[in-house]
């Protein structure tokens, strides 16, 4: 079940790597019973056999996940969809179809991203998603009715808005595993704020395990396509969750020992912080002798970390261990070791005042940032003590936006045109997801008077900014340019300016 650091091509991206057996264990949609019998009103002879049909083409799908057949996978999938279309013409009215076929979309995203069809994956998590934000819908008005006849149920069926928070976790996934950054970080940040209206981030929450599993996913994608800051706020967050219940069970061992951990160790050694990354590794090593996570590779972490660490005595064991079963475990921990670090949106708006500092040191020109301007930025986006796991957690006042979306821009064109595209991208990127969760957050509260905020211009200029850079990389041949091409392309139709 070991799930380190995989790394793909030459440029030694971290990439996702399917920890065999956790996909039912991920997320709420594989807990969900459905079809179950409420009275005789129901044609049992009729629906009963297309039902099981249905349960058993799908159980040999998730049977054939877990074995690693994703083609097996969809091949069954298919079978049950086929089974669910038939139920629905013998049981027009039965309810649990919709949930069922949502369940069912997602489970043949999950398996479309594990043979490579992108596409075909968005395209099924996008219908999943559509018809749980319909069971929202329901949902809402259901409670809203029982609330006027104060008939107030302290339990009740899953929260819809659990089940889109989960599709929108996986498209995430998928997203960053395709090097589209806006896509997944956007869902990212959906999958994190319909937990959070759940309840699950509050104190002494039931959900908090939930909470800890999002952010788990979270901090992987934040390193392979986001800010690395973030990635370890979120692996941080998850652990610290996973450590306050019960410790680490083995329904979180892929999460909390797969996702968060290795991000949070790999972070903290980038940064010298030797004893941070070692108490992690102990975590990571205790889940290994307790037969739960490949042993070696454990062992290789915490002997390269001990070694880089200048504790070569206490590294010599762990070295010799996992050196008898797996060189390349060693040299796969080295390799992490030399990986650069994209800048973070902080390091970026730091290099972006110093440039301008000594540029005013010249004689200041016109347009060009003020880097008072530039420091009191940074600090409102990237300083005090409030947790940030997404872009979302930005926004202190919604309000700014705006304005700080039009100052991102400028410094991206400014990074531009001195040759700093990593950190132009990640400003410029960060530009665009601050207008998304603006957006977002104005839809969430229509009934605020003063939820207006007026983003349409702060939209355009920066997703100019950011086609400006892709540009750039289009015509210097960097492979990166297509996925960032068809990203904003997804950025244009999420801010609603595909039709301007």
């Amino acid at each position: 079940m070991n799930e380190g650091i995989r790394w793909r091509g030459r440029d030694r991206i971290p990439t996702f790597h399917r920890t065999a057996g956790c996909g039912q264990l991920e997320e709420n949609i594989g807990k969900m019973k459905i079809f179950r019998w409420r009275g005789a009103s129901q044609d049992r002879d009729r629906s009963g056999q297309v039902i099981q049909e249905y349960r058993t083409a799908y159980e040999r799908g998730l049977a054939a996940e877990r074995s690693q057949e994703p083609a097996q996978a969809l091949a069954e999938f298919a079978r049950a969809q086929q089974a669910l279309d038939r139920l629905d013409a013998v049981s027009p009215d039965l309810p649990e179809v919709p949930q069922a076929r949502a369940g069912l979309l997602y489970a043949m995203g999950r398996a479309r991203t594990d043979v490579g069809d992108v596409t075909g994956a968005v395209a099924a998590l996008d219908q999943a998603e559509e018809l749980y934000q319909r069971m929202e819908s329901e949902q809402l008005a259901t409670r809203e009715e029982a609330e006027q006849r104060d008939d107030r149920q302290e339990t009740g069926p899953l929260p819809a808005v659990l089940l889109t928070a989960d599709v929108r976790l996986r498209r995430a996934r998928t997203y960053a595993e395709w090097d589209r950054p806006f896509s997944a970080l956007s869902d990212l940040d959906m999958a994190i704020g319909g937990y959070m209206r759940a309840g699950a981030f509050t104190a002494l929450s039931d959900r908090s395990g939930d909470a800890a599993r999002v952010l788990a996913v979270g901090a992987r994608i934040q390193l392979r396509v986001g800010d690395h800051e973030l990635a370890l706020e979120c692996g941080q967050e998850s652990l610290a969750r996973y450590q306050e219940m019960d410790g680490i069970g083995p329904e979180a061992i892929p999460y909390a020992i797969g996702f968060a951990a290795p991000v949070v160790s790999m972070l903290e050694a980038a940064r010298g912080q030797w004893d941070a990354a070692l108490a992690v590794d102990g975590v990571i090593l205790q889940a290994a002798e307790l037969g739960r996570v490949g042993s070696s590779g454990a062992h290789a972490r915490i002997g390269v970390h001990l070694r880089e660490a200048g504790r070569d005595a206490e590294a010599a064991g762990h070295l010799a261990i996992a050196a008898h079963r797996s060189r390349d475990q060693i040299a796969e921990m080295e390799r992490e070791l030399e990986l650069v670090l994209t800048p973070s949106l902080q390091q970026a708006l730091l290099e972006a005042e110093r440039t301008e500092s000594t540029r005013l040191a010249g004689g200041m020109q016109a347009g060009a940032p003020d880097p008072l301007e530039i420091r009191t930025l940074r600090l409102s986006l990237c300083g005090g003590d409030g947790a940030r796991f997404s872009a979302a957690g930005r926004m202190n006042v919604v309000d700014a936006v705006p304005r700080q979306v039009t100052s991102l821009t400028q410094i991206g064109h400014q990074l531009i045109a001195s040759h700093r595209l990593p950190a132009a991208r990640r400003v410029l990127w960060e530009a665009l997801l601050l207008c998304d969760a603006a957006r977002r957050w104005t839809t969430l509260n229509t009934g605020d008077s003063t939820a207006t905020v007026p983003l349409h211009e702060a939209e355009k200029s920066a997703l100019t900014g950011a086609a400006a850079l892709v540009d750039i990389l289009q015509r210097a041949g960097d492979p990166m340019s297509d996925a960032l091409t068809a990203d904003l392309r997804n950025a244009k139709e999420r801010l609603g300016l595909s039709a301007h």
